[in-house]
């Protein structure tokens, strides 16, 4: 896939791609004076900070991926870092222990409250969001977006909403799209936004959406990310885009919907127009959202996806409901046949007969479900075979016409070759010989004419 952004732009040029809503005026980074602390603001109104933040978002293959960038990190890394991992809710993690060991930094599952400090890498835990507020981090175990908890785009989206400008986003391997709405809002705040090279992820799906969607500052490989972070963090923020920040009322201090769930059906001020879906995980009725090229559907307790990841959703309950119809299917045959054996113990034959038929029906659609499920899993296989077999069969078809022009080369010329003349084609012929044509007619009763005569004779 070729890159609709440039993979190597100066880090000049960073500043200049972000949004103007952010305050970016064109300076480059390295131009620009720090904005101080708090510039006589409170910090619960405007969070201004000295550092930057850098929120990263991985799913499948994003453990290789962060233990190849966060080896790349100096040690006292003049930033504060947070990761977000799709993993399985239930267990322990061991990711902190993995980057710890691996990096100069010290990382650590975030804790709810806990203040945020540079030099240190945020990891949230398993079955929780992590949450981005002026000064501090929150977890909450609230709905889940894109099916996953923690997911990315609470992340990215509050982190936005706090930092603005200060916040690099970054997207790593992954499958589906989540990430990709929390990077539109860290571009949306002024932020700047990176990118692993899809054709270097092992998952490209979460890198590739994110470059399709997203006018995103940079596309690299993993060697190149490491010393632009570091680069990144180690310059200041322009002091415009900060100011412009501090300027405004961003929402920082409000609660995220991963938090509080979603209010539009107290307020009445929905932000969409309602769908005709359900959500798959709690069977509340959906609201559409149109946001660029995506499409967002959130439900009234919160569930968020993304068009992409509904559809999973959907896919993955409809597998849950034919294996439970299957259950049920069985269950039902097995009880009818052991109805039939109790009738016919008492010597109601007629009645076994009729649970005999009835267990039979069962059997009868728990195959045909069993066979949808069967084929179902095999999908993939075929389709990934599909392209060997057509190549063979096509070795075959070649194989085989080569043999027929061994036998029969006026039957099967090879290519090039002149073929003879078909005696049954009008390819040639003049317009008066040919089938259609008067003088063929003519030709074709006269010699019916000329065999009726001749039986004449004969008889």
């Amino acid at each position: 896939m070729a890159h609709p952004h440039p993979r190597r732009r100066s880090t000049k040029a960073l500043s200049r791609g972000r949004s103007k809503t952010a305050g970016g005026n064109g300076q480059g980074i390295l131009e620009s004076a720090s904005v101080p602390a708090r510039q006589g603001l409170e910090q619960d109104q405007h969070p201004a900070t000295e550092f930057r933040i850098i929120v990263i978002g991985a799913s499948a293959g994003g453990v290789e991926a962060l233990i190849r960038l966060v080896s790349a990190l100096p040690p006292d890394f003049p930033a504060a870092i947070f990761v977000v991992l799709h993993i399985a809710p239930a267990g322990p993690s061991l990711l902190p222990e993995i980057l710890t060991r691996v990096g100069r930094n010290s990382a650590v599952h975030a804790r709810d409250g806990q203040r945020i400090a540079p030099g240190h890498i945020y990891i949230a835990p398993p079955d929780h969001h992590l949450l981005i507020k002026p000064g501090r981090m929150a977890v909450t175990r609230g709905p889940r977006e894109n099916s996953a908890r923690p997911a990315i785009d609470p992340l990215f989206r509050t982190a936005a909403r706090s930092y603005g400008p200060w916040v690099v986003g970054v997207i790593l391997s992954g499958g589906l799209d989540d990430g990709t709405m929390g990077l539109m809002d860290v571009k949306r705040f002024g932020g700047i936004t990176l990118v692993q090279d899809p054709h270097e992820a092992m998952f490209p799906s979460m890198p590739s959406s994110a470059v399709e969607n997203v006018l995103v500052d940079r596309v690299l490989t993993l060697d190149e990310m490491g010393p632009l972070l570091t680069r990144l963090a180690r310059e200041p923020v322009p002091a415009e885009e900060g100011a412009a920040f501090m300027g405004r009322n961003n929402g920082a201090n409000q609660p995220d919907i991963a938090e509080v769930g979603n209010e539009e059906l107290k307020t009445r001020n929905l932000t969409g127009p309602p769908s005709r879906f359900t959500c798959p995980e709690c069977g509340g009725a959906l609201w559409e959202l149109e946001n660029g090229k995506l499409l967002r559907y959130r439900c009234h307790v919160g569930h968020g996806y993304t068009a992409d990841s509904l559809m999973a959703a959907q896919t993955e309950r409809l597998e849950d409901a034919l294996w439970s119809a299957l259950r049920t299917l069985e269950e039902t045959a097995g009880m009818r046949h052991r109805m039939a054996e109790r009738a016919r113990q008492g010597g109601w034959d007629l009645m076994a007969r009729n649970y005999d038929e009835q267990a039979e029906h069962a059997e009868a659609q728990a195959r045909l479900v069993r066979s949808v499920l069967v084929a179902k899993q095999l999908q993939q296989i075929s389709d990934e075979s599909a392209e060997a077999l057509q190549k063979k069969a096509a070795r075959a078809r070649d194989y085989n016409a080569g043999k027929a022009r061994a036998h029969r080369p006026e039957i099967n010329p090879p290519p090039g070759a002149p073929r003879p003349p078909d005696p049954n084609s009008i390819v040639g012929r003049r317009a008066s010989e040919s089938p259609g044509s008067g003088a063929a007619r003519s030709s074709r009763k006269s010699k019916v004419r000329r065999k009726i005569a001749r039986r004449a004779e004969l008889d």
